[in-house]
């Protein structure tokens, strides 16, 4: 099987979480707070998706979680959080990654991944902080 991918791919630890919480439901200081304070708040604001990272390149992430049940996506923030190294990544531009069938199927009927994003347009500090995250991967 050819990759296609074309970033590679690395095994996150246990303990970094993908969290999709509500745009309007700012997370407010949280260049202030301790990584608890803000594990805290993420957890009590009810996300609308949470899920265990299973891998992360500078591209995208694949997640032990849906996001079938988020109804209205373009109002929905990605937030990355490794609690053991206290990284916490605010707001990263996602878009939905598409699932690619074989024949040529009409766009209306195009089908989502459910447990994957694909990052899309990160600005400097973004990116530094993404390779910072990677730079924790596991074996």
């Amino acid at each position: 099987m050819v990759e296609r991918r074309k970033h590679k791919r690395y095994p996150m630890p246990r303990g970094t979480f993908a969290i999709l919480r509500n745009e309007f439901d700012p997370l407010r200081n949280y260049t202030q707070m301790s990584i608890g304070e803000i594990a805290m708040v993420l957890y009590k604001s009810e996300p609308e998706a949470m899920g265990q990272v299973m891998n992360l390149s500078v591209g995208g992430i694949a997640f032990d979680g849906n996001i079938n049940c988020i109804q209205d996506a373009e109002n929905v923030q990605l937030d990355l959080l490794m609690t053991e190294k206290g990284i916490y990544l605010h707001n990263i531009p996602y878009a939905v990654v598409p699932i690619r069938t074989g024949g040529r199927g009409r766009k209306n009927n195009q089908k989502f991944r459910t447990n994957a994003l694909r990052f899309k347009r990160l600005d400097g500090e973004k990116e530094v902080q993404l390779r910072e995250l990677l730079a924790h991967h596991v074996g």
